[in-house]
């Protein structure tokens, strides 16, 4: 009799302990899925602002280009001062663009390891 009662108990202990582990996984697929949709959305939204973005950039260097156009008496003239500036901005843009990577790669690992540990305090 007292050999059903441990046997009893092994087999709820291996169902107890079957339940953690696939608690345990749904918990981590679960957690999976918020970064990726936080990461999606962050994502998201930074390509629809600088899409939006591009779209005033564009608008603002036409504008100046036809005003600088007006006020030099040649449109060509205009339009080759707003390329040039463009092309300078440009060429910066790719003289700093690894320290760039690295601070924006930095952002990133940041904000995943701050979500990391607010998960952390909230369990």
């Amino acid at each position: 009799m007292e050999e059903k009662k441990v046997s009893t108990l092994f087999e709820e202990m291996r169902d107890d302990i079957s339940r953690y582990i696939s608690s345990s996984l749904e918990l981590g697929k679960l957690e999976v899925y918020e970064k990726l949709s936080l990461g999606s959305s962050a994502i998201t939204y930074g390509l629809i602002l600088g899409g939006l973005s591009l779209f005033v950039l564009l608008f603002l260097f036409v504008t100046v280009a036809l005003y600088l156009g007006d006020l030099l008496q040649n449109l060509w003239a205009g339009f080759g001062i707003v390329t040039a500036f463009a092309l300078l901005v440009l060429l910066i843009m790719l003289l700093v663009g690894k320290p760039f990577k690295k601070k924006m790669t930095n952002k990133v690992v940041h904000f995943l390891m701050e979500n990391d540990e607010s998960d952390n305090k909230k369990s």
